[in-house]
């Protein structure tokens, strides 16, 4: 399944198009406080004043800045641009002044996967059991993440059966409602029983997005389903690329051979809103989906809305 580290090499094939970012390799182990990187192939690229971004698709990425550069070695300081100072084995990629570095990617995916709008969402099913005095249950599964017996939190009920009764053999619709109380939800019946039952509520939550490391899979751990997989990825891309339209007009960074004129104005923000576009389509095919195949539904913590508009 799509991890988010995934995610992230699917952002930069948006990103660089077919733009090459010069590589180069960690020689020997970079301990989390050195501030001298042994280059592997002494990439020509790697000189004072460069950027360069190192990860191996496990700790999150790293950017450094160079300060000086002598043969094979690189002065460097650590952990620029909000990112972390990790040990780095012999042989992990490094990136050459990168168009973006791998932090800044990483960190606009993990704020696109946070931004997903309401008309997508997760769907769980937890079975509930009520005897015939029990009116309502609590159901941890439901809880809110940030509740001390966390859950996956709760939007509405999708579908809501109930063991059969005696000489049936199939499940039957059970009439049900989940309440909240300050971040705890139960599920109540609205219709009597005749004898113990199990409920087998679906229902819809919030994507999990807490914790999000390179690892985590987007499926089975952030409940997306696998025809959405793609759609951060395009959020991300769209975001950073409106925050390069600056660099058309930064007369340091132009050198001898550019000028003003080598990207026409516009081009970066015409470019992100051609994502901003096909995110916002996807996000109505995926919620059209979810709506072909739950309904619409009213009454829920969340509201939902056949998705005419986005979001």
């Amino acid at each position: 399944m799509p991890t988010i580290g995934d995610v992230v090499t699917r952002t930069k094939r948006l990103l660089n198009s077919n733009t090459r970012t010069e590589l180069d390799a960690v020689h020997t182990l970079l301990a989390a406080g050195d501030t001298t990187v042994r280059l592997k192939y002494q990439t020509d690229g790697i000189r004072a004043g460069s950027y360069i971004s190192i990860g191996d698709g496990t700790n999150p990425y790293e950017t450094m800045y160079v300060h000086a550069r002598n043969g094979e070695y690189a002065t460097v300081q650590r952990g620029i641009d909000g990112s972390a100072g990790y040990a780095w084995p012999a042989g992990t990629s490094i990136e050459v002044e990168p168009r973006f570095t791998e932090h800044q990617i990483f960190e606009a995916v993990k704020d696109a996967l946070r931004a997903m709008p309401n008309n997508l969402y997760a769907v769980s099913t937890e079975a509930v059991s009520f005897s015939t005095t029990e009116q309502s249950v609590a159901v941890a599964a439901l809880n809110d993440p940030t509740h001390a017996t966390p859950g996956t939190g709760f939007n509405h009920i999708l579908s809501s059966t109930r063991t059969a009764r005696s000489g049936e053999d199939r499940l039957l619709a059970f009439n049900t409602k989940v309440q909240g109380y300050a971040g705890t939800y139960e599920l109540i019946r609205q219709e009597g029983i005749e004898k113990a039952v199990t409920v087998n509520l679906t229902y819809s939550h919030p994507f999990a997005t807490g914790t999000l490391t390179l690892a985590i899979d987007l499926v089975d751990t952030v409940g997306m389903t696998v025809e959405m997989t793609d759609i951060p990825a395009l959020g991300a891309a769209a975001s950073l690329l409106l925050g390069e339209e600056s660099l058309r007009l930064d007369l340091h960074s132009q050198g001898d051979s550019r000028s003003d004129a080598a990207v026409a104005a516009g081009d970066r923000a015409r470019y992100s809103l051609v994502l901003q576009a096909q995110y916002d389509r996807r996000i109505s095919e995926e919620a059209r989906r979810l709506m072909s195949k739950w309904g619409v539904r009213s009454g829920a913590v969340t509201s939902s809305v056949f998705p005419t508009t986005v979001r």
